[in-house]
């Protein structure tokens, strides 16, 4: 089956052309997209094939997307849709690391400004760890676990490594629950003390672990079990 690539297309729609003529800001979703994936299918230039996802995702459904979900769409293989969860992935760190300079978190309220509505809309488990110095100011994000739809398996050793990477002073964890309800199982209530008595022993301390879920949240220190 032939492939259309971007040197098809009349002169006028070439985005690679668009982009050396007059930068990344001219061009459209659909052309940027085009950029990523090169190439479309028979019968369906580059663009036709972008265009036809993004009529069905917007950039945000698209940046939160899977492999799966991706391949779907016809011209859209493996390869193909791994280039666009990755663009979108560092664009999302990118994000992140900006806002990891010297930004102050105290609390639940602090977390959630931070973290939403990113975190909400996640459709798996993901364990975040915010990073803390004295003066409670962020200097480092990142996500310890991926987890399935129903579990994140965290170990605190990992936790603690990550603390003694960034020097960290104190920590707070968040991660989702993609049901809905952000009430803390037994299992969530249980690691977040297994975190606690290994950070204390590093004199480091657990601020706070901060449940996200689609209706709500919750923070285990508010519960007492902090």
């Amino acid at each position: 089956m032939a492939e259309y690539t971007i040197h098809e297309l009349p002169p006028d729609d070439r985005p690679r052309e668009k982009l050396e003529q007059n930068g990344p800001d001219y061009l459209s979703d659909s052309e940027l997209l085009a950029l990523i994936i090169r190439s479309g299918i028979e019968g369906k230039n580059v663009l036709e094939v972008t265009r036809e996802i993004l009529r069905d995702l917007d950039l945000d459904n698209l940046s939160n997307s899977t492999l799966q979900e991706l391949q779907s769409y016809k011209g859209i293989g493996k390869v193909k849709a791994g280039q666009i969860l990755a663009v979108f992935e560092l664009g999302k760190r990118l994000a992140r690391d900006e806002l990891a300079t010297g930004e102050e978190i105290f609390g639940m309220e602090d977390v959630l400004g931070h973290l939403n509505p990113e975190m909400r809309r996640l459709e798996r488990e993901e364990l975040r760890v915010l990073h803390l110095n004295n003066a409670n100011e962020l200097i480092h994000e990142e996500t310890i676990f991926y987890g399935s739809l129903n579990e994140v398996q965290i170990e605190p050793r990992e936790v603690a490594k990550s603390c003694l990477k960034h020097n960290s002073s104190g920590v707070i964890l968040a991660h989702n629950h993609p049901g809905g309800k952000a009430d803390p199982s037994e299992a969530d209530i249980n690691v977040t003390e297994r975190v606690r008595s290994t950070l204390r022993n590093l004199g480091i301390t657990l601020i706070d672990h901060v449940i996200v879920g689609k209706y709500g949240e919750v923070s285990l220190k508010r519960k007492g079990y902090l």
